[in-house]
């Protein structure tokens, strides 16, 4: 597959999330594309920037020869192809375009209008989104790179990070196992204001082992939610009857080390409490507020929120994959 052509003067290398045109996949991949639609819907997501695939394109142009991309490319899944292609992208320095582009997104993303001195620093998710992640045909869940509690001035090692997982040993097996390709790949990043969870939790409403309709599957823990996703922690699983809203199944999680926002950098500490995570009336909120999601998608979702102990923030939504 030919290598897709830049457009710079037509796509910016950086775009605010949830404003102007709209981003679709092809612009700010799965992730991106997906919070910007919940943001034009109204829904509560921290702010957000994209850096786009066109961002993307620009810096691998810059990092090997065309023919010699080509030439990478077209021996995937080939170990030596793959290490290749990452050496050869990390090596390169950032185009200073790209560069610049992602230092003003960030900047402008920091500012929230109150003086810097008045509040604590902020910290940030990066997030990669490559153009058919978080989509109907696979999900690519935890394959790519994701990084939380970054500085401002942390961002672009982030952002490289995230662009060099696109060709990441667990990614390309993945492609190669389901039969997607493995050529004219693109990955835009998401980098989105960390919200402070007092708590987080992974929703499906459609169960994801059972495959039923009728029952919506919960989990939460305290905090951070990367200790759960990453299958760290022992969340609280609840199980919830879609007609009624009725809790119909509740499993403690087990007490361990957690993830907290402070002082714009992410902590640690033991969690010793067995108390359920989530209140009654937070579970029914955001069993409401999944299964809205799922109407306005059109079909089963799967979503990642933090509860602030006010309010649910929406993280991300994607369509309830089998892979």
């Amino acid at each position: 597959m030919p290598i897709p052509a830049i457009h710079s003067r037509v796509q910016s290398l950086v775009l605010r999330v949830g404003a102007g045109s709209p981003l679709g996949a092809d612009v700010a991949g799965g992730k991106g594309a997906s919070l910007d639609r919940l943001m034009r819907l109204g829904w509560n997501v921290p702010p957000a920037i994209c850096i786009t695939a066109d961002a993307f394109r620009h810096q691998l142009a810059s990092a090997l020869e065309p023919d010699r991309l080509r030439a990478l490319l077209a021996a995937l899944p080939d170990a030596q192809a793959r290490a290749a292609i990452v050496e050869a992208f990390e090596e390169a320095p950032t185009a200073p375009d790209v560069r610049v582009a992602i230092e003003r997104g960030v900047r402008a993303l920091d500012d929230r209008g109150s003086p810097r001195n008045a509040r604590e620093p902020t910290a940030f998710a990066v997030r990669s989104s490559a153009l058919d992640e978080d989509g109907a045909v696979a999900s690519f869940a935890g394959l790519h790179e994701t990084e939380l509690g970054r500085t401002a001035d942390e961002i672009e090692p982030a952002v490289r990070r995230c662009w060099a997982s696109l060709w990441s040993i667990p990614a390309i097996a993945y492609r190669a196992r389901r039969g997607l390709p493995l050529d004219g790949l693109a990955m835009a990043v998401v980098v989105q204001v960390l919200a402070a969870a007092a708590a987080s939790a992974v929703i499906f409403t459609r169960h994801p082992v059972s495959g039923r309709d009728d029952r919506i599957l919960l989990t939460a823990i305290r905090g951070l939610g990367e200790p759960m996703v990453s299958g760290d922690a022992t969340p609280d699983t609840i199980v919830v009857d879609r007609a009624s809203r009725a809790i119909v199944e509740r499993t403690a999680g087990r007490p361990g080390q957690r993830q907290f926002v402070e002082g714009g950098r992410i902590v640690e500490r033991a969690d010793p409490s067995t108390a359920p995570v989530l209140t009654d009336p937070a579970i029914a909120e955001l069993v409401d507020l999944a299964i809205a999601i799922e109407t306005a998608a059109g079909g089963p979702v799967d979503i990642e929120a933090a509860w602030t102990g006010a309010a649910w923030m929406l993280l991300q939504s994607r369509p309830v994959t089998t892979a």
